[in-house]
């Protein structure tokens, strides 16, 4: 902001604060950030993925792939470019192209914290919770990367863990399986936590948190004395 108020048409200024924007779920500031960005400049690659990611917010997947073949035509191998057609695929439920494009991008930035959420949450969606968990560890692993993306990790982590509890739950073996459950699900309250603890604001931890709760009766029920 205080670039923009020396120079309004900054349009490095103007994309940081669109994605500040967009980040935030302020779809209609990103809006018109991106906009003014792309009248300055309708080239920007950068402006051109954010007006793409808001459209794709605001559930126009028409616009935004129009947007993102225009940063496709002029930064083909660009792997933001790349990465935003990945979540468009994903928002649009075409998960296996997503899941095949991280995957390249993963080969090519293999500590890049944002495509290893990305494919978890892809995985997640295809209901590989065990591949999910792989990927999440594998994010979590490196130290770098906005703390955002971590807490994210953290979170799908969670979901992962939850699933795959619910999955592992066998109702005519409770001795051999209940106890396994509520490992899982000890580790998916300990991945919540540490979510919460970044600071970040993630109002879905609270669906996670109603899923361990409704597990761990589940288990309660299921395998009472």
């Amino acid at each position: 902001r205080a670039a923009l108020g020396r120079e309004p048409n900054h349009v490095g200024a103007l994309s940081g604060l669109g994605w500040v924007y967009l980040l935030a779920a302020q779809h209609e500031a990103a809006d018109a950030a991106f906009g003014h960005c792309l009248s300055v400049s309708p080239k920007d690659v950068d402006c051109l993925r954010g007006s793409a990611g808001v459209a794709t917010a605001k559930g126009n997947p028409a616009l935004a792939q129009r947007q993102l073949n225009k940063a496709v035509a002029l930064a083909p191998y660009d792997a933001r470019v790349q990465s935003s057609l990945a979540l468009l695929e994903l928002a649009a439920g075409d998960v296996d192209d997503a899941i095949t494009r991280y995957r390249g991008l993963i080969d090519r930035e293999p500590d890049r914290a944002e495509y290893r959420l990305g494919i978890a949450e892809a995985l997640l969606r295809s209901r590989d919770f065990a591949a999910a968990l792989t990927e999440i560890e594998a994010g979590l692993a490196g130290q770098s990367g906005p703390k955002r993306t971590r807490a994210m990790l953290l979170q799908a982590q969670g979901r992962a863990l939850v699933a795959s509890a619910s999955k592992h739950l066998d109702p005519s073996d409770c001795a051999g399986s209940a106890g396994a459950v509520k490992v899982w699900l000890d580790a998916a309250e300990t991945a919540t936590q540490a979510a919460r603890a970044t600071g970040v604001e993630l109002p879905d931890l609270v669906e996670v948190d109603r899923r361990v709760r409704r597990q761990r009766a589940r288990v309660a029920e299921v395998c009472a004395k």
